[in-house]
């Protein structure tokens, strides 16, 4: 029976991300490897010049058939000396539900700055995406009696609409995010999941340069779902250092889901709230980013103790010509 409320209370968990998240790529903590782009479009070509290149692959529950897994390929650039182009394309498989999903991206960049020594810069960010939902029930046994199964392949069709804005000054970010702004689909599960739900993500962070080879970058991202009653809130911290020709990191987060999940056995109630916590390590050399996060669940409620990996490869082309400093900055 305990392993039976076990299941029931990470089933709910479960449940609560994908009302949030259906028709998106899941939030994970990638965003922390250079890649800020995976949450705001306005980052589409913030970096001044060259392209920006970033895939990454994250599994979970590892011994569990059919666990969760997500891949994804995002890639911006700077295009002139105001605009920024971006694309993300993403893969996201749940057990028997899947779905893939493109997004496409413009920025606007106000340069403020007085030569490529220094960062002042306004960005906005428009993002106009689409993915495609699917359930297979084709395995289900259909004499339960259970109205929502078909034993067919159930399809579902969403496109939103996102808008963004940042502000990098010097060694300081700060960014405002509204996912589904505007937004047209249609769920193919139950009532319970959410249709659109507007999600809003803040990031504010900065790099305190110890010297010209070793920084400390401390950041947080809040992000709030419209009709859940707490936000959710990432505290992050990274070490960056300067090698020879390469760059190393490492780092942590944790992430406090703050919304409390109850399950009930014979009058008993159970209650536990989302937190994990994330170790981020990875270096770059020349043109080549790589970046492993290993996170695990700090709930007394769980599948297994396996935890969730994510590796990040990236490359970045044309883009020597602007280095702001020896430790590599929020550009």
């Amino acid at each position: 029976m305990k392993k039976f409320i076990s299941f029931f209370v990470i089933i709910n968990l479960l449940l609560i991300n994908k009302a949030v998240s259906q028709y998106r790529m899941p939030v994970y903590n990638d965003y922390l490897t250079d890649n800020y782009y995976v949450l705001h479009p306005a980052m589409a070509g913030a970096h001044f010049e060259g392209v920006k290149v970033r895939s990454s692959y994250r599994t979970q529950w590892l011994g569990i058939k059919n666990p969760p897994s997500v891949q994804s390929l995002n890639i911006h650039a700077r295009v002139s000396q105001k605009s920024g182009l971006g694309a993300l394309f993403f893969h996201d498989q749940n057990g028997f539900q899947s779905q893939i999903g493109a997004q496409f991206t413009y920025a606007h960049h106000i340069n403020f700055f007085r030569s490529n020594a220094e960062v002042n810069q306004l960005s906005f960010g428009l993002t106009v995406g689409a993915s495609n939902y699917k359930h297979d029930q084709t395995s289900f046994d259909l004499s339960s009696g259970d109205p929502l199964v078909l034993g067919d392949f159930q399809k579902s069709f969403g496109g939103y609409v996102d808008l963004g804005i940042t502000y990098n000054l010097l060694n300081l970010y700060a960014h405002l995010t509204i996912q589904n702004l505007l937004f047209k689909g249609k769920d193919i599960s139950d009532e319970v999941i959410l249709a659109k739900p507007r999600r809003i993500f803040t990031s504010l962070g900065n790099f305190f340069e110890v010297n010209n080879k070793w920084a400390l970058e401390p950041s947080l991202m809040l992000d709030v779902v419209e009709f859940a009653e707490r936000p959710n809130i990432d505290l992050n911290l990274k070490t960056h250092h300067s090698l020879r020709d390469a760059q190393i990191w490492g780092g942590f987060s944790y992430r406090n889901g703050l919304t409390q999940t109850l399950a009930y056995n014979q009058g008993t109630q159970y209650s536990q709230s989302f937190n994990q916590l994330s170790a981020i390590t990875g270096f770059s050399s020349k043109k080549w980013t790589f970046s492993y996060t290993y996170t695990f669940a700090l709930n007394d409620i769980k599948i297994n103790n396996s935890g969730f990996h994510q590796f990040t490869l990236g490359f970045d082309l044309f883009s020597d010509e602007f280095t702001i400093t020896t430790v590599r900055g929020i550009l």
